[in-house]
Parts: C-alpha cells; structure tokens; sequence
C-alpha cells in the first residue's frame, strides 16, 4: 500500500454541519475518508515526506497571516457540485506561494489562467446533466488559520487521517 498526502484545510464545524448530509448522500467515498475541506495540494507528498514538508510549509505559511474566508455560493461543473469563496484572493495568494516551492504538485488544467480554483465539494454527480435539489445557498464567513496534510491510499478504503496542523502568519 503506497501512502500519499494531501495540503488541505479543514473548515469549522458549522461548515462541517452543513456539508455532512449532503457528502453523506452524494459523496460518498469522499465523506468516509477526509472530513470536508477545500483542498489545496492533493495529490501531493509521498507520505514519508510529510513531516519534512511540514517543516518547509510551515516557514512559507508564517509569512501569511490568517485570513477570512466566506462559503456563499454553489457552483457546478460536469462532475461536482461545490460551495466556493466569495473573494478567494488571500487563499489563491498562498496557493501561488505554495505552488512556487512545490511546482511538481500543481494541476494543469488546460487554458486555465491559475490552475487552482478553490472550493469545497459537496455532491458528485454520476452525469454532467444530473439533478440534484440542494438546500438554499449557505453563507459560512470564518478564519483560516491553519492548513492540514493528510496521509492515507488512494487504493484503500480506510480513511486519511491527520499527519501535520500548520498555523498561517507563525503563530
């Protein structure tokens, strides 16, 4: 079994609340492996080289203070349906940090102007035409204030469990 990591991070509760029922239902491999979470790396380190990431990430992420974050909107694409920012500028500004020192990890995805676009599934849809009723738009305002790496297998179906917790701005 080949262990691997994903950089996330990990909303409050309220947000959890709310998503729960709906990755219980249409997410379903997703919702019994990582709590929700807007990802920013993933896949990203070999498991082993979590904890010397940590390290590294953690120096890049004292030089980004914690930063406010509001979940309004849903938006769709052929796959998902998922809750995004508001104003993602502070969260793309890390991301671009973090890209430069981890260029490797970086999704390229095809006349995209940034290859990250930031956001928190909730429903996976068996086709791009599905229907699913989703409840009015929520609007979750909180702090990021730490990142997450994760560690588990792709291949398995046991969850992925906290390896590393990264504060924003050295605290």
């Amino acid at each position: 079994m080949e262990l691997e990591s994903a950089l996330l991070i990990i909303p409050p509760k309220s947000v959890q609340a709310f998503a729960y029922p709906l990755r219980e239902e249409y997410d379903p491999r997703s919702f019994d492996r990582v709590p929700a979470h807007l990802t920013l790396f993933y896949p990203f380190l070999p498991a082993e080289q979590a904890d010397q990431a940590a390290e590294e990430i953690r120096k890049l992420c004292s030089k980004h203070p914690a930063f406010e974050l509001t979940l309004n909107r849903y938006a769709r694409t052929a796959d998902a349906i998922y809750l995004e920012p508001e104003d993602s500028g502070s969260l793309v500004d890390l991301y671009r940090t973090l890209a430069q020192a981890y260029p490797e990890y970086v999704r390229r995805k095809e006349g995209a102007e940034l290859p990250y676009r930031p956001h928190l599934t909730l429903a996976r849809l068996a086709t791009p035409d599905a229907q699913i009723e989703m409840p009015p738009a929520p609007s979750f305002t909180f702090t990021v204030e730490r990142l997450h790496i994760y560690v588990g297998s792709r291949e398995e179906e046991t969850p992925y469990i906290p390896r590393a917790t990264i504060p924003l701005g050295g605290a």
